[in-house]
């Protein structure tokens, strides 16, 4: 092999190895998981009351950490494994592309913007009072952000039906629109988090300088990608 064969060799050996490494990434599933098991063991809805979100506690009584912590509360175990399972396949390669500090950013924005968006609509229609917990609202964020980069990337819809991620987003997209009218009341589902992390996702990558005020570094523009699979070391 020749030393530029070497060179690219080793390029792509620390791209493939790097992406296995990410700090943002690695201390949310961890926590999450600790928490998830937390719960097993504290009597009552204890963790519920004290870390989820909702109307009462976030907003009258000004418990203001858990527009965070409810992000890393789950209502079971298909709820968890889903929203990690997500978020490792697709955050990670933004905190690759991003940096650590960017993504931590995006994620901690995302989340906030994400239950923001259903605590409002709770307080303005009246709905019963709900305690919002999950992943599921950054998880939209960063799905967006990487379709928005990597459109032409594959995934597996139920594990099966292969589909190009800029469609399997936008059925997601439209999916949550239509879902988002039952506003908090009449699903057990947070619809209307999931739209306010996607809307969130959309404003990030499209319109950047609104986040100027937290020093964000310049994003690339999207990439222009061919037919194919990509490596998760791609920039």
């Amino acid at each position: 092999m020749t030393p530029a064969g070497m060179g690219g060799f080793f390029h792509d050996l620390e791209e493939r190895l790097g992406i296995l490494y990410l700090p943002v990434t690695k201390w949310v599933m961890y926590i999450c998981t600790a928490v998830f098991f937390a719960i097993l063991f504290v009597p009552g809805d204890l963790l519920f009351r004290l870390l989820g979100a909702s109307p009462d506690t976030t907003l009258y009584r000004f418990q203001l950490w858990q527009l965070i912590t409810y992000a890393f509360m789950h209502g079971g175990f298909g709820h968890l494994f889903f929203n990690l399972f997500t978020f490792w396949m697709f955050g990670r390669r933004l905190e690759y592309r991003w940096g650590s500090q960017v993504y931590a950013r995006f994620c901690t924005l995302a989340a906030i913007a994400a239950v923001g968006t259903h605590l409002a609509a709770m307080v303005l229609v009246g709905t019963p009072q709900a305690t919002i917990v999950g992943l599921s609202g950054v998880c939209y964020a960063i799905l967006f952000a990487y379709a928005y980069y990597y459109r032409d990337d594959v995934v597996l819809l139920y594990f099966i039906i292969p589909m190009k991620v800029k469609y399997f987003v936008a059925i997601l997209g439209v999916l949550t629109l239509f879902s988002s009218f039952q506003v908090a009341g009449s699903s057990t589902v947070a619809h209307l988090t999931h739209l306010g992390g996607l809307v969130f996702g959309i404003l990030f990558v499209r319109f950047p300088g609104l986040f100027d005020w937290f020093r964000l570094p310049p994003l690339p523009g999207r990439r222009k990608t061919k037919p194919g699979p990509r490596r998760f070391g791609d920039k």
